[in-house]
């Protein structure tokens, strides 16, 4: 398998892996989410934040995104973690797919392994199905049931293999402990070192690593590929938190742009382009020094706000127009929607571009609308 078709297969999967809506799902975030060692969770638990602790029994899946995540508690079902570094220790009865910086895994996997990675390090117990991998350095000291599927920079196996391995990159090492069950095939601009006590038991195939050109061409296809997908677990963390733990204000969010498109659309605009030019204003006088730098804040915070929301209005549109429902409605489903379609449209050149301007503009507007309700309340 190729970089290429590996970076493809592997972006694909984890889209579509992404836990589908539970009644009993749970979500935690903020700056510092934990799932507590003596808690345990009835199904799916989905955890994001800026330091992400899950210690606790979660019964059915799991999926976490943070800068640092640490997962030690058993997880009955599947894991999907992304974050700049992550530490999962826990016995999990499903797979794993694991996308970060620095990656260590220590537990036993009763499933596959998908990891993509600058540094993975596997030990533990195991992986009890095939693990799939790309990305900088990987360190194999857990044995592994089935075949190994490996492309990118460095790779070092001490650890029985019983299926094939098939490996394309910069260099493949074998160590003492190294026990492969079945066919060696790799690509690398040198032959693979093996130690002493390293054992191939079927055949070994070598092919010199093609054009370095080529190499750097697939590992660009392979980082914006990650990039991708990290765009869109941010985009759907965001959305997730307003749309479920805000419900109210969404769905009047959502039915008054959805209600006058045109109008919340043309107002969007115009606090687009009226709230900067006077925050200037005001910053060239000395006594509206202070009104202008709130009103470059809260510009950002108004722009903000609405990548954050446009997600959700496009979800919930799309939803009603697919099930031809009379009303709109904010769920995980419609969510998880949105925010795969408003990421997508990053990949249409001009049209995606424009749509999802013309979105965020909506989000102004219609959000502008509700803050001007409540003022008039107030007056």
């Amino acid at each position: 398998m190729s970089k290429t078709m590996f970076a493809g297969a592997f972006l694909s999967v984890t889209l579509l892996s992404v836990p589908v809506v539970a009644l009993a799902a749970e979500l935690r975030t903020g700056e510092q989410p934990t799932l507590g060692a003596s808690e345990q969770t009835a199904g799916n638990f989905y955890i994001a934040g800026g330091n992400v602790t899950s210690n606790g029994n979660v019964q059915g899946d799991i999926a976490a995104a943070g800068g640092n995540v640490l997962i030690s508690g058993p997880i009955a079902e599947d894991v999907a973690a992304a974050g700049g570094s992550i530490t999962i220790l826990s016995d999990v009865a499903g797979d794993e797919r694991i996308l970060g910086g620095n990656i260590i895994i220590n537990g036993r996997i009763g499933g596959d392994l998908a990891a993509t990675g600058g540094q993975v390090q596997l030990s533990g117990a195991g992986v009890g199905g095939d693990v799939l991998w790309g990305g900088g350095t990987f360190r194999i000291d857990a044995p592994v049931a089935g075949n190994l599927e490996l492309a990118g920079g460095n790779v070092f196996i001490n650890a029985p293999i019983n299926g094939n391995v098939r490996f394309r990159g910069e260099t493949l090492t074998l160590g003492s402990a190294a026990v492969i069950g079945g066919n060696l095939t790799y690509s690398s601009p040198k032959e693979a070192v093996m130690q002493e006590g390293a054992v191939v038991k079927g055949e070994i195939s070598y092919e010199p690593r093609p054009d370095t050109r080529k190499t750097a061409k697939t590992s660009l296809l392979v980082f914006l590929s990650v990039a991708f997908f990290l765009k869109f677990l941010m985009t759907l963390a965001g959305a997730l938190v307003l749309g479920l733990m805000f419900k109210r204000y969404s769905m009047a969010f959502v039915n008054g742009a959805a209600a006058q498109p045109l109008l919340e659309l043309g107002r969007g605009f115009a606090a687009l382009v009226l709230l900067p030019a006077a925050s200037v204003v005001f910053l060239v006088t000395v006594i509206g020094i202070p009104l202008g730098a709130l009103g470059l804040i809260g510009f950002a915070g108004i722009v903000l706000f609405a990548s954050i929301a446009a997600p959700i209005l496009l979800g919930s549109i799309v939803r009603r127009w697919i099930s031809k429902s009379a009303e709109y409605e904010i769920t995980w489903g419609t969510i998880l929607l949105g925010a795969a379609l408003f990421t997508l449209l990053t990949l249409i050149p001009l049209v995606g571009w424009l749509a999802k301007f013309a979105l965020v503009l909506m989000a102004i507007g219609s959000a502008l609308k509700i803050k001007w309700d409540v003022a008039k309340n107030w007056l």
